[in-house]
């Protein structure tokens, strides 16, 4: 699979998928607890409408009860009890009169329409006075009273007058309100019972049409553009169900004559009707539909129910959601667009270093070894890959000069060895020889001394100069011969521990005259404890090294002893302010015989003999140019005799 398909993957599932499940999950979620804020905002609309219209139906009660109630009727309650006798009051005209002008008062009291009577004990209107004019008593009764309505042959009316509890406002329908074609009015009227000594004598009735409750329930906001219904449930009268009193569909309003029941036959009546069994209020979901409702009492006294209806659309109240959704949608979209985009320039940004090294790494494998990648790279873990990789041909290439490094060491030891033994060998041959001639010499001398009055003084003292000469010839060579069998010898190290700081200062002690002649300063910097090794082989060594410095370093110049330790060993160098070594020579300064020294000034040897004794300590000699000039030769020996250095 290609690396850009891999990131395009990764991100997706990493970024976008996530992202936009977690955020459509949100929006669900978010629509949920909102759904719940919206539906108890229905519901506490819908509680205080019907409480709006509680106090509507209570204040026209609390009106019919108080007229009831004041001095006006309470004086007619005698002429009622006389009616109820059968007997027609003499002055009940008067009492007519002054209750049609008492009930008229209310025209400036009682908003909209509304239509006050007081009623017989068979329920007949003897006082009628509505909003606009007074009823006459037009028609004559049997018992030789006028009524202001024909009479009400209504047994069943009159028995529910009677049953009204006393003292109170109750709810009836008054058959008065049916015209001759048997329209009436919705509401129902607030009747207030009358009675004289215990005894019921009439009745007060109030009759609203309802137009104040249309007005109130047409200006109430319709909450999420939802549509409003009034239901009323009476099992007694309408035990078909229940039956609209106001609705916003077919515009159903309480101040209209309706013919008949209008029962609410919704297509989804009888399913919240079954919901309705189970909770009087509360939320019912139809299809798309919500239908808020709740259920109250509007008159304590009876069983009659009241249901205020809200039925919404729920695409109404997702339909933010829902935009927020396709916005959703949207981004989702573009942020994958964007991720193939941005997965083919992150591809190409990784690929293209991958592949350089990649191609590295085959020229690597094939030999190249001095392979080297940019790792100036933008993404840490591709310049990780490169550092790797550096150091990889860094420490190949350093293991490669290690491994020569050893190599070559290991060649110088076998030569050293090599020419060791022919040396010694050579050595005891020469020595012999040497011997002689010295012997020869000394001879020749004597007997010069014994002959000598017999020769010219001038060819005598020539041949005496001679002598000499061949008797210090001798004896440089003997001194050569001495150093070929010490470095064939390879004396084994005798190990005793050494203070490293006052045996380096002893050591500086035995050059310090070298130094006066040349010249150059010596100085000491020791930061060392004790080291186990052969004193006098080590010191052997470094006053070689220390002579060679001297040596090497010009007039007024200065050579610097240094001693250290690193962990498990210890580090000795010698610098001077020389020249330096030159890079050709480098490579044979351990080489028996070579010296870049003048004629008679050293043998090739020390340097030779040096590199022998610190690999019988188990150590290394390395002589090198210092970067800021002047030669180097760093000794590192094991702290401990027998551990690794």
């Amino acid at each position: 699979m290609r690396i850009r398909t891999q990131i395009f993957i990764w991100v997706f599932l990493a970024t976008v998928l996530p992202l936009t499940a977690l955020t459509l999950g949100m929006t669900y979620t978010s629509q949920a607890a909102y759904q719940r804020d919206v539906d108890r905002e229905i519901l506490t609309h819908l509680e205080h409408l019907a409480g709006a219209l509680s106090r509507q139906l209570a204040a026209d009660q609390a009106t019919a009860l108080g007229i009831a109630r004041a001095p006006a009727v309470q004086a007619a309650l005698p002429a009622l009890a006389a009616i109820a006798d059968g007997q027609a009051p003499a002055d009940f005209a008067r009492q007519r009169n002054a209750l049609n002008r008492y009930f008229s008062g209310f025209r400036t009291l009682l908003p909209g329409v509304f239509v006050l009577r007081l009623l017989d004990a068979q329920g007949n209107s003897l006082v009628k006075v509505t909003h606009s004019h007074v009823g006459k008593p037009l028609y004559e009764s049997l018992g030789g009273l006028r009524y202001v309505e024909q009479e009400i042959t209504d047994p069943a009316f009159v028995q529910a007058l009677r049953e009204l509890p006393p003292d109170e406002a109750g709810a009836l329908h008054l058959p008065h309100n049916r015209n001759e074609l048997n329209h009436a009015f919705l509401l129902r009227d607030a009747v207030v019972p009358l009675h004289q000594d215990g005894r019921f004598v009439g009745a007060l009735a109030l009759t609203r049409l309802g137009d104040q409750l249309d007005r109130l329930l047409d200006h109430t906001p319709r909450l999420y553009d939802g549509r409003l219904w009034l239901l009323e449930s009476d099992p007694d009268q309408h035990p078909q169900g229940p039956t609209v009193l106001y609705a916003d569909s077919g515009e159903r309003r309480f101040a209209q004559l309706r013919a008949g029941t209008d029962y609410f036959r919704a297509p989804w009546a009888a399913r919240w009707l079954d919901r309705l069994a189970a909770a009087p209020e509360g939320v019912w979901r139809d299809g798309e539909r919500l239908v808020h409702y709740t259920t109250w009492l509007p008159w304590p006294s009876q069983l009659t129910e009241w249901h205020l209806l809200l039925r919404t659309d729920a695409a109404v109240i997702a339909a933010p959601f829902e935009r927020i959704r396709w916005g959703i949608i949207v981004f989702a979209a573009t942020a994958l667009l964007l991720t193939l985009l941005l997965s083919a320039l992150g591809a190409r940004r990784i690929a293209r270093p991958l592949n350089s090294l990649t191609a590295r790494i085959k020229r690597f494998a094939d030999g190249e070894h001095r392979q080297h990648v940019d790792a100036g790279q933008p993404i840490d873990e591709v310049r990780a890959l490169a550092d790797a990789f550096n150091y990889l041909s860094d420490t190949l290439q350093a293991a490669e000069a290690e491994r020569d490094r050893a190599q070559h060491m290991a060649l110088q030891s076998n030569k050293l060895a090599s020419i060791g033994q022919m040396a010694a060998g050579i050595g005891h041959e020469l020595n012999n020889p040497l011997n002689n001639i010295l012997s020869y010499a000394r001879l020749i001398e004597r007997s010069l001394r014994e002959a000598g009055n017999g020769l010219d003084a001038e060819r005598l003292g020539q041949l005496r100069e001679d002598l000499a000469a061949l008797r210090e010839e001798t004896l440089r060579a003997s001194q050569i011969v001495q150093g070929i069998l010490n470095f064939a010898r390879q004396v084994p190290p005798a190990y005793a521990t050494i203070a490293v700081c006052p045996w380096l200062e002893k050591t500086l002690a035995l050059v310090r005259q070298a130094a006066r002649d040349r010249h150059v300063a010596l100085e000491l910097d020791c930061q060392a404890g004790e080291l186990e090794g052969d004193p006098h082989q080590l010191q052997q060594a470094l006053v070689n090294l220390l002579l060679n410095a001297i040596q090497a370093s010009a007039d007024g110049g200065s050579v610097r002893l240094s001693a250290r330790t690193a962990g498990p060993r210890l580090i000795i160098e010698v610098r001077d302010t020389g020249s330096g070594i030159a890079a050709d020579d480098l490579d044979r300064v351990f080489d028996p015989f070579f010296t870049t020294k003048a004629e008679g000034e050293g043998s090739g040897l020390g340097l030779s003999i040096s590199l022998g004794i610190v690999e019988r300590h188990g150590g290394s000699l390395r002589l090198g140019n210092h970067p800021e000039g002047g030669a180097v030769a760093r000794l590192e020996l094991p702290l401990k005799a027998g551990s690794e250095s």
